[in-house]
């Protein structure tokens, strides 16, 4: 065991110690654990976003404007072509330098075609007011979601959902997939998926009523053993009520990566809620995760 993967295990079991068995969240932690905490956390979204637009196609970069740069420490990414925020976003910011108004200058020439991007603050970032000097740059509150971990810990429960099989995507489903993802979100992006379908690091998981897919989920795996998902359909609490087939995704997916010594998991629930008793917290709770600081959305 590397000492970067039992620093990241002792970190995170430091953050569970205090949590009675529920999908809690951890803020009130002092600042240098937080931001120690979430950089592990942010790097490996950083990573998997990194891994996706490496898997491109150039005619798909180009047709879109596809590029990311590193930034203050974070990433920000960019589809100049595609102007949602779901591809035009600044991830990590503050965790290893502090935000400062020479590194907000530097996301505003960055997004120079009127992009409807996003920029991420949590209570883990520096310095503790950053939320203040966006808001100063005429920046306002858009949306919010909830940042949620897993340790490495066995499931609680691994029954199966009932009538939901979960099986890992091989090249016999790869088509089906494809489609799948294409037709839930509506965006033309056919060969991209076909690209990372086999990209190092990926493992793709769809959930089956019958022959029928019902929902996907994909995960990345950073060298240091963390795992990010994304690339969920249906959005669970966005675009679907029904939470059954992505849990049951994540149940096959948890025991299968933690059989690869996984150590950390990483996701979000999307649709949050204040008090924090939606079906989404109550399923995340069983699975085991908890909610170490919400991402606050920040848009021009």
């Amino acid at each position: 065991m590397t000492v970067h993967i039992f620093i990241t295990i002792l970190l995170i079991c430091i953050i569970l110690s205090g949590t009675q068995g529920g999908i809690d969240a951890q803020e009130k932690k002092p600042a240098m654990q937080n931001t120690n905490n979430a950089l592990s956390i942010e790097r490996a979204e950083i990573e998997a976003w990194r891994s996706l637009i490496d898997a491109a196609p150039d005619s798909l970069r180009i047709a879109n404007g596809i590029r990311c740069v590193d930034i203050g420490g974070g990433m920000a990414i960019n589809f100049q072509k595609q102007p949602v925020p779901l591809f035009n976003r600044v991830i990590g910011l503050g965790l290893t330098e502090p935000l400062t108004q020479q590194l907000v200058d530097s996301i505003k020439t960055f997004y120079s075609k009127h992009e409807k991007y996003l920029v991420h603050i949590s209570s883990a970032m520096m310095p503790v007011n950053a939320d203040s000097l966006l808001i100063q740059n005429h920046f306002y509150l858009a949306g919010a979601w909830e940042r949620i971990v897993r340790k490495s810990c066995p499931l609680a429960n691994d029954t199966a959902e009932e009538n939901i099989e979960v099986q890992l995507v091989d090249e016999r489903l790869r088509e089906n997939w494809v489609k799948f993802l294409i037709d839930t979100y509506g965006f033309d992006f056919y060969w991209w998926p076909r690209a990372f379908a086999v990209q190092k690091g990926w493992k793709h998981y769809v959930a089956l009523r019958g022959t029928r897919i019902i929902a996907c989920r994909s995960f990345f795996m950073t060298k240091e053993k963390t795992v990010f998902s994304g690339v969920e359909a249906p959005v669970p609490g966005v675009m679907t009520t029904n939470y059954a087939p992505d849990f049951a995704i994540w149940k096959k997916a948890i025991q299968d990566d933690l059989q690869e010594g996984a150590v950390l998991f990483v996701a979000d629930i999307e649709l949050p809620d204040k008090e924090k008793n939606k079906e989404a917290y109550e399923g995340f709770k069983q699975l085991g995760f908890v909610i170490p600081y919400t991402r606050y959305h920040y848009r021009l």
